[in-house]
């Protein structure tokens, strides 16, 4: 019988465990799944005009994408779930302090549940939100 040296043994034990922790991190990445792909469902253009302070709510098992959005003349301030988000403006001219996304801001992907809404400084103001509307498929 031949024996090992200290360093060998040592060596042996070292590739062992990490033969191991390879197997379970394999292990574990199998039993992780992902939240679900996106199937686009269709194209919305919700507005509102005069006077008019409208909300949607995205359905359940979808998700909405807003590529655009818009006032006629007027500051918009966006609402997620009844609380201000943001101050839309079309061009920059932020003079109150608010948090501001321009006409050149990226989308805002906003998840299933989630109430969208608007107000606007002119309450004549045509207001409107592009929208790609996604399923979410498990």
């Amino acid at each position: 019988m031949q024996l090992l040296s200290l360093g060998e043994h040592h060596g042996i034990q070292h590739r062992t465990m990490r033969t191991v922790a390879f197997v379970f991190l394999c292990m574990i990445c199998m039993l992780v799944k992902a939240q679900g792909n996106l199937q686009f469902n269709q194209v919305l253009l919700l507005n509102a005009t005069s006077n008019n302070t409208a909300q949607w709510t995205v359905p359940a098992g979808k998700t909405w994408k807003i590529e655009t959005m818009g006032s006629y003349s007027s500051t918009m301030y966006v609402y997620l779930n009844n609380s201000i988000a943001f101050e839309y403006i079309g061009d920059y001219n932020n003079n109150f302090g608010a948090y501001y996304r321009g006409s050149d801001a990226p989308a805002l992907w906003i998840p299933s549940g989630t109430v969208l809404g608007h107000s606007s400084s002119n309450a004549s103001s045509f207001r409107y939100f592009s929208i790609i509307e996604f399923n979410i498929v498990p």
